[in-house]
């Protein structure tokens, strides 16, 4: 309570006189409430708001686009031999909350001392997303009192960490809960083969047309000579989707660091196949500095618009810098992995 209210309704008990007082009408009543209220005042942005409000999604994430990519069709599971898509899958989670306004980076003028992977990282929005795994990741992300850089968050996500006090931030099972979430979506099926000695359950493509529609964009930005995402829109991925053209680079690089790329360009012969790898690589390298390298033309005659319609987009979505510097300083770290180098 306010104690401008409280001035007032003891100035109105001061009156001793016989006058008979007077009916409370809805006016008053209004008038006594807002008295009441404290004057204080909230700072927002109120960009903030729009952005969360005119987020366009598509409807699977990074990280499910990515084990999809690496999903044998009919088999149902992943390579045994794959040590990297682990990694790269905390890695699109970070990306994945990114592009969805949940965090960026810290705003401090000192952070360009720093390497990309070296600055640290802050929630800027704590309302669930509705995917189990980026929720868990934001929850974990939130409680902690200190920011950590980008590097140290893939690494404690997936739990590659001595510190014994962070061990419990691992994200488990990852891969297989991912696999149940495409399951939900219809993208997936479910069924138990025998290996040997025992049982496991595998996920073969029920939907094989989504993982055409992933394959198309990921061929569109990797064999192009002018990239048009317009044209390949649908349903799960439609032409409004915030930041298309930066997703689905996200995509490629993603991918080229989880090493199941391959898979998309065995359709490919040898000299496109080899020409697509040293796209991938080019984009890699112009998307894990800020700003984005988009003035790069490259020698390969591939996606030669690229630079011109991420400039639109980034311009068009009205984003912040400082998310878009994370997801620089994402790809940064998959530029560093063993796969790639």
């Amino acid at each position: 309570m306010s104690s401008s209210g409280l001035q007032r309704r003891r100035g109105g008990g001061k009156n001793t006189g016989t006058s008979t007082p007077k009916p409370r009408t809805s006016d008053s009543i209004d008038n006594e409430r807002s008295d009441d209220v404290p004057d204080h005042k909230i700072g927002y942005d109120d960009r903030d708001i729009e952005d969360r409000k005119s987020l366009k999604l598509p409807l699977l994430t990074l990280m499910e686009e990515v084990l999809l990519m690496g999903l044998k069709d009919k088999e149902g599971y992943l390579s045994f031999w794959n040590d990297n898509i682990s990694y790269a899958l905390r890695g699109c989670i970070l990306l994945e909350l990114a592009f969805r306004n949940k965090i960026t980076l810290v705003n401090d003028p000192a952070r360009r001392r720093f390497e990309l992977s070296d600055r640290l990282v802050e929630v800027i929005d704590t309302e669930p997303t509705g995917e189990v795994l980026l929720d868990e990741a934001l929850k974990i992300m939130k409680n902690d009192e200190s920011h950590l850089s980008v590097t140290n968050w893939i690494d404690l996500l997936s739990g590659e960490t001595w510190n014994l006090m962070k061990i419990n931030y691992q994200l488990k099972q990852v891969r297989e809960r991912l696999a149940k979430g495409l399951v939900d979506k219809g993208i997936l099926r479910t069924e138990r083969k025998n290996f040997f000695l025992f049982d496991m359950a595998t996920h073969p493509v029920a939907d094989k047309m989504s993982k055409e529609y992933i394959k198309n964009r990921i061929l569109n930005l990797l064999n192009s000579r002018n990239v048009d995402l317009e044209s390949l829109a649908n349903d799960q991925f439609p032409a409004d989707t915030s930041f298309k053209y930066l997703r689905s680079i996200a995509l490629v690089c993603g991918s080229y660091a989880a090493n199941v790329l391959e898979n998309v360009l065995l359709s490919l012969n040898y000299d496109k196949r080899d020409q697509a790898f040293a796209r991938a690589d080019e984009l890699l390298n112009d998307f894990s500095e800020f700003p984005f390298n988009l003035s790069h033309q490259s020698p390969l005659g591939i996606g030669m618009n690229l630079g011109q319609v991420v400039g639109d987009e980034i311009e068009r979505c009205s984003s912040h810098e400082l998310q878009l510097e994370l997801i620089a300083a994402v790809l940064s770290v998959f530029a560093r992995m063993d796969s790639i180098l």
